[in-house]
């Protein structure tokens, strides 16, 4: 059987930056390979990493990291050319893995490919995404895209091929829009939104327990019903434990458990 594998990227972070990070894996259950992206790190994360059983690449950033990890990503793996089942790739800092991701996505990534996380309010709901998307590519996406869902660049899962093209086709379109600003949310949403593709997509929100979105939380025209609670000191979604947490240091609740 194929393994599964979490690859993500960082840039200048110590080892206490990705501590949370690192342990909740460790601690969650998934037993596939770890590969991290890096862009000028101390020698001390690279040590860090590498003793917990994460292999390390490092590349020069070209452009910001955040644009610049979907192809560094892309590279790494048609460089090592390993068969993989399922990929997870996350942000680092601001994420947390409550269980094993490999097991939820055996059960509910059986009909699509690709697996994608919603904030959890529309586009035009969202006064970051709306600012994001006219900044770096102007009115006409965003009328084209302002009744969809915004949806995460930052927890995305999925079979390795699929994968692999969907982080070739959004850095490919992330670069044509104006790259002074962080154009990796946009184009990913761009993208997975798309008639095209759409079809091999499964969007999750607050009636899944696959990954919560934190930071869209407040929003008065949130979607979906928030059952979130704190229960042993992990977050759920309801009686179910969300796979992962992201932008958890935005809530004074989940800092106080995961800091």
């Amino acid at each position: 059987m194929m393994k599964d594998l979490i690859i993500s990227a960082i840039s200048n972070y110590t080892p206490d930056k990705v501590k949370t990070y690192v342990e909740s894996i460790n601690k969650c259950g998934f037993g596939g390979d770890k590969i991290m992206v890096v862009y000028n790190l101390p020698q001390s994360t690279i040590d860090y990493l590498k003793n917990n059983d994460w292999e390390v690449f490092s590349m020069e950033s070209n452009g910001h990291p955040h644009m610049s990890r979907l192809i560094d990503i892309w590279r790494v793996l048609d460089h090592i050319q390993t068969q993989y089942r399922f990929i997870i790739t996350t942000d680092v800092r601001d994420v947390v893995f409550q269980s094993n991701p490999s097991e939820y996505l055996e059960t509910h990534l059986t009909e699509k490919k690709i697996l994608v996380s919603s904030e959890n309010v529309l586009y035009k709901d969202e006064p970051w995404g709306v600012k994001n998307i006219l900044e770096g590519f102007g009115p006409l996406p965003l009328k084209r895209y302002e009744n969809e869902q915004s949806c995460n660049v930052g927890v995305v899962a999925g079979y390795q091929n699929e994968i692999m093209d969907l982080l070739l086709l959004n850095y490919l379109v992330s670069q044509a829009g104006d790259t002074q600003h962080f154009t990796d949310q946009s184009s990913f949403n761009f993208i997975i939104h798309n008639n095209l593709v759409k079809n091999v997509i499964k969007i999750t929100g607050l009636e899944s327990n696959w990954a919560l979105q934190i930071g869209t939380l407040p929003n008065p025209n949130l979607i979906g019903e928030n059952k979130i609670n704190i229960k042993h000191n992990k977050v759920f979604n309801g009686d179910s434990e969300f796979v992962i947490v992201h932008q958890y240091d935005r809530s004074d609740l989940t800092k106080t458990i995961y800091n």
